[in-house]
């Protein structure tokens, strides 16, 4: 059992490093970390979602949970087969068995008090937010790990095995999908999610092939290979975001970030991030996360504004809550750094890691550690 008094406030002791958008960023983010003097976040309860044994050589847990600001109310899945609501408080609301893991994010529509979440069992599943009763599921093929898309009566979302599936939000009926063919050899793990954005869906694939389609009727309206050249890994794990006024950034693993023109798939500019795996947009920034790099801000033309390490482990997607970003390591722990200047703010380690990026909403901070329990903290 965690106490409040093991969330420990921590700062990285080094400097930042200095600033270079071109190349590959390599430099030591195994550093020790000291005393912190802010603090952000405070342990408000936690439960126990999945059961890891001794034996279990380096449990991970990928689910995220999905918040309910208006109704007080947080949705979380694990690796026990089992999705869960719990009100703010803690108490438990209802609990749904699912035919596989949950290790995805799910999707809380608040027009049909539904939330909607992927599993590894390869369905996707759509429940009463309010009773945790099933309205319907969809098989595919493969497993769902990404957060699906709301697109007007639409829900679009990726699989596994590098497609895309268009289905009606209220039944679940099939509308459309596209397929593209996996690459032989290997492949990073993981894959991106969709964006929608004024009717056109645009997502990426691990052959690092980007697709701009119709949400209406699953029409390709153009793709554009984001290789830079590279033949190995050069997937496309980052799900697209859209910043004003008006380019749709997303990432490949192999050759960095990229910024396109959403009518033309052309590119407007390039930043080479070594294993990049996500970018977040909020307001005038991005964020970019890479296991060799940490975390990284850019500016809207991919100008580097400040770098900061991640301590062990990969670290998961940023999360952006006002003047804090937030970003968990798979060998780490939760890391709250300075949207300004990414100077760590506060740390908090779980044991064993945290492989999930963290939730936010309604004053609340929700993540899942590696060994299947879910801390929750009250964001100040």
């Amino acid at each position: 059992m965690i106490s409040a008094r093991r969330l420990r406030l921590l700062t990285v002791a080094m400097s930042l490093l200095p600033c270079a958008c071109a190349g590959s960023y390599r430099f030591d983010n195994t550093r020790p970390i000291d005393q912190a003097a802010e603090d952000v976040i405070q342990l408000r309860w936690q439960a126990k979602l999945a059961e890891h044994g001794i034996f279990d050589f380096r449990p991970q847990e990928f689910a995220s949970a999905a918040i309910d600001a208006k109704h007080g109310r947080v949705f979380v899945g694990s690796t026990a087969r089992e999705f869960v609501a719990f009100r703010y408080d803690g108490k438990q609301l209802w609990r749904f068995k699912t035919g596989g893991a949950v290790s995805s994010e799910p999707l809380y529509d608040a027009k049909r008090d539904t939330v909607y979440f992927g599993a590894d069992d390869g369905k996707m599943y759509a429940l009463d937010a309010t009773s945790g009763k099933a309205r319907w599921s969809y098989t595919t093929q493969g497993t769902i790990n990404r957060r699906p898309t709301l697109a007007g009566e639409r829900l679009v979302f990726t699989s596994s095995e590098d497609r895309i599936y268009c289905l009606m939000a209220s039944s679940g009926t099939w509308r459309w999908q596209y397929d593209r063919e996996t690459p032989e050899g290997f492949t990073i793990q993981g894959y991106a999610g969709v964006l929608v954005r004024r009717g056109v869906a645009f997502t990426g694939f691990s052959d690092g092939v980007f697709v701009a389609m119709k949400v209406a009727s699953g029409e390709v309206i153009w793709t554009r290979r984001l290789t830079g050249g590279k033949s190995r890994f050069v997937d496309i794990n980052a799900t697209p975001v859209w910043v004003e006024p008006g380019l749709v950034l997303t990432a490949s693993y192999a050759s960095g970030v990229y910024a396109l023109v959403p009518d033309s798939g052309t590119i407007a500019w390039h930043v080479p991030v070594e294993g990049a795996s996500t970018v977040v947009a909020a307001g005038s920034r991005l964020y970019v996360s890479a296991p060799r790099v940490g975390l990284i801000a850019l500016d809207l033309r991919g100008r580097q504004l400040w770098r900061q390490a991640i301590a062990k482990g990969v670290p998961s997607r940023p999360i952006v809550s006002g003047n804090y970003v937030m970003v968990s390591g798979t060998a780490s722990g939760l890391f709250i750094a300075s949207a300004t200047d990414g100077r760590l703010l506060q740390y908090f380690d779980p044991g064993h890691g945290i492989s999930a990026p963290p939730a936010i909403g309604g004053g609340l901070v929700a993540v899942v550690s590696n060994v299947g329990r879910l801390f929750t903290f009250t964001l100040r």
